[in-house]
């Protein structure tokens, strides 16, 4: 079935001149087919006829017509509908805005055609000179009584377009609003600081943007002091709120810096405690929010920033922390609101940081040092619990390391940063050693120990007391730290030791996450880990000891993008030669790890395999034979010489108690009765090896026949332990005598 065939722009403009206006529909077919892109290339009659039924319902003030006057405007790239028709509209949202009988609703459809046609005067000089200019200045009085109206009324819902409206205006033509820049500042700081009663927090952004270009009505030479006082009236009001915030409760750091001294319009706090708090609370994230915001927008000409002032109010932001010493008189209400207001006061401290590095550069490189102290010490410090304000600590170090490179960062920050961020995705990994719980060994006594441990594990399950995959708090947290792992793997001077075990628990979990589909947000947690590692294949070997990048494209998933990363370091540097392959040696993140990054791997909290569990294992059973000790009996040593392995020495001795004895390789150790008094030494006891005693898997064979007297002599003596070998023939008394540990029966050995 084909297609149907698409409208013209013709069809669409008989389709809009049959409709009603104004109509839901009209306003659909010009969203969606544009048909007023070039009105040349339309009939002129239609086209005037449809334009004038348009501007009769505009000038009735219809908002539904409004908003499609508004459409026509963006889609005329010529100009016509401006030129022929702005003047009319210009004065219908005038009279609109400025009357108060205007509903509230229709406010955003005139607001909206304001901006088209004042973002449409550039294009089209006769009509910005004649039209827009001169109704800019009725249209900045209009818009500061609107603001006034609509904050003492409440009508939120409406402000936020308003606002928009002033920053386009102001942004095109500044001059005319320098008058009401005494009226607008006022209403718009108090929604900041949400004084005015009912403010929604979602109003506080667009009213600093607005503020912050509030300075450009002072003119091209004095905006650059005036960006700079405000600057310094918003760091002074928040100097002065962590002073009310701060007094009578927490003993702070005396500040870098002198605070700045807090303008004349910032508003007093409570007495009350409990009221103080929250009011001061409020009042640092609006002056932050404006800080943010001057620091944000854009100025024609360059502007003095206060970077030591700005340094000093965040860091004494991040240095209130659980941590900070509190007064002894203060009640439990007043410390459980501080240490609930503490997250907030954290997240604009970092917020500041962060604006502050990315709008002054390398000028806050003097500074790096300090704010490193601060903020590393905070995600070090921070409880998981806060899962959010670890996220946005992860966040700042991360557009830090954007900022900065890693090599200007001193050393003992980037590695103390790399080794937190490994531990935190240790959450990933299952630290439990369910091999050691699920395989159990042949021939070796701590299986059972481990089949004990596999019926834990089953029983852990049915009680709920398994283990759970991670949440999406964590798996942001985990996300984070990839990120920034991924940054910090370039930073130069890291230890051997820490940036190989950063590959390898990369690895880990590459190979882990294959095996585990069920977790939120697997295919992100893919990708963020195989970044990490297409980006560790692009390392110096000096780093890693030894190279990697064989591994790691061999590992990581074919993608085009990868490949052509990849195909610079696969592409031969030289011609080929006739040399054997690289030993399996280079493979390195399979071979067993060094002393140091065991070091490193203990101390970042990771469990090891079979080495640790054996270890962990040789400890208990030491310990277990300490408190049960066992009455032993010295053997007597009696050699037996085979012809194929070398003489192996093997105790014999008396069948008063077991004994505990470690098998050798190619022997077994036999337990035998204390011989009776034979002139000569026993050469090979024959009767050890008959079925009578089932516990000797093998033995070997004697090197010469024995005499028929050597038998005679040794089968009575052979036949005597029977009883007792039938009585421990299920193997019980020895396994719990026994260690059950291989280090120390090759160390027998």
């Amino acid at each position: 079935m084909s297609a149907a065939p698409a409208l013209t722009a013709l069809t669409v403009l008989s389709l809009l001149t049959a409709l009603p206006l104004p109509s839901p529909a009209a306003l659909e077919l010009l969203s969606t087919y544009a048909p007023l892109a070039r009105p040349s290339a339309l009939s002129s009659s239609h086209l005037s006829k449809w334009l004038n039924r348009l501007n009769a319902s505009v000038s009735a003030r219809e908002p539904a017509a409004a908003e499609m006057g508004a459409e026509v405007i963006r889609q005329d790239v010529e100009g016509h509908a401006a030129s022929q028709y702005g003047k009319a509209w210009m004065g219908a949202c005038l009279g609109s805005l400025s009357s108060a009988a205007t509903p509230v609703d229709a406010l955003p459809a005139f607001l909206d055609l304001v901006r088209a046609l004042v973002a449409a005067a550039p294009y089209a000089p006769t009509f910005e000179r004649e039209v827009v200019q001169p109704a800019m200045g009725k249209l900045a009085v209009a818009m500061s009584r609107l603001i006034e109206r609509l904050v003492a009324d409440g009508e939120w819902n409406a402000l936020l377009p308003t606002m928009e409206t002033v920053r386009a205006l102001v942004s095109a033509s500044p001059a005319p609003f320098r008058p009401a820049v005494n009226t607008i500042r006022p209403a718009l700081t108090g929604l900041v600081l949400r004084t005015s009663a009912g403010a929604p927090a979602a109003i506080r952004g667009p009213a600093a943007d607005t503020l912050a270009l509030l300075h450009m009505c002072s003119g091209k030479a004095a905006a650059p002091a005036t960006w700079g006082s405000d600057m310094k009236d918003a760091l002074g009001g928040v100097a002065a709120s962590i002073s009310a915030l701060a007094a009578d409760a927490w003993e702070e750091e005396p500040p870098r810096t002198a605070p700045l001294p807090p303008s004349a319009s910032t508003p007093g706090f409570p007495l009350d405690p409990l009221l103080r708090v929250p009011a001061a609370v409020d009042a640092i994230e609006g002056y932050t929010e404006i800080a943010l915001s001057l620091l944000s927008v854009t100025s024609q000409r360059p502007v003095p920033i206060p970077l030591a002032q700005v340094v000093s109010t965040s860091l004494r932001l991040l240095n209130l922390t659980l941590d900070t010493p509190t007064a002894a008189h203060i009640s439990p209400q007043h410390h459980a609101a501080m240490v609930a207001s503490l997250p907030r006061l954290w997240a604009s401290g970092l917020l500041l940081l962060a604006t502050a590095a990315t709008a002054a550069g390398d000028h806050l490189v003097p500074h790096l040092a300090s704010v490193l102290e601060h903020t590393v010490y905070l995600l070090e410090r921070v409880p998981a619990s806060m899962s959010e304000s670890r996220l946005k600590l992860f966040h700042f170090h991360s557009i830090l390391l954007e900022v900065f490179p890693p090599a200007i960062l001193p050393l003992e920050y980037t590695t103390r940063l790399l080794r937190f961020s490994l531990s935190i995705m240790g959450s990933l990994l299952d630290t439990r050693p369910q091999s050691s719980s699920t395989i159990t060994p042949q021939h070796r006594s701590k299986g059972k120990k481990r089949a004990r441990g596999a019926e834990d594990a089953l029983v852990a399950g049915l009680e709920g007391r398994a283990s759970r995959p991670p949440s999406q708090e964590v798996v942001d947290i985990v996300l984070a730290a990839l990120e920034l792992t991924r940054q910090l793997h370039t930073a130069p001077m890291l230890p051997a030791a820490l940036l190989t075990f950063s590959i390898r628990l990369h690895l880990s979990l590459h190979l882990a996450l294959a095996s585990r589909p069920a977790l939120v947000s697997h295919g992100l947690l893919t990708s963020a880990v195989d970044d990490v590692l297409e980006e560790a294949a692009h390392l110096e070997a000096g780093g890693t000891a030894r190279d990697v990048r064989a591994l790691l494209v061999s590992v990581l998933p074919s993608t085009s993008k990868r490949n052509m990363a990849f195909d610079a370091l696969l592409h031969p540097a030289l011609p080929p030669m006739a040399r054997p392959l690289p030993p399996l040696a280079q493979l390195h993140m399979f071979a067993p790890e060094s002393d140091e990054e065991k070091k490193v791997r203990r101390e970042l909290g990771f469990g090891g395999g079979d080495r640790d569990q054996d270890d962990d294992d040789e400890d208990d059973d030491e310990a277990m034979a300490v408190d049960e000790p066992v009455s032993f009996v010295q053997p007597a040593v009696v050699p037996v010489v085979t012809p194929v392995v070398p003489a192996v020495v093997m105790p014999v001795m008396a069948p008063v108690a077991p004994v505990q004895s470690a098998p050798a390789p190619f022997s077994v150790p036999v337990v035998v009765p204390a011989p009776a008094p034979v002139a000569a030494p026993i050469a090979a006891p024959v009767a050890a090896a008959e079925p009578a005693v089932p516990s000797v898997p093998f033995m070997s064979a004697p090197s010469s026949k024995p005499s028929s007297a050597s038998v005679a002599e040794a089968a009575p003596v052979a036949a005597a332990p029977a009883p007792a070998a039938d009585g421990d023939s299920d193997g019980e008394a020895i396994p719990d005598l026994d260690s059950g540990s291989e280090d120390e029966d090759e160390d027998d050995e």
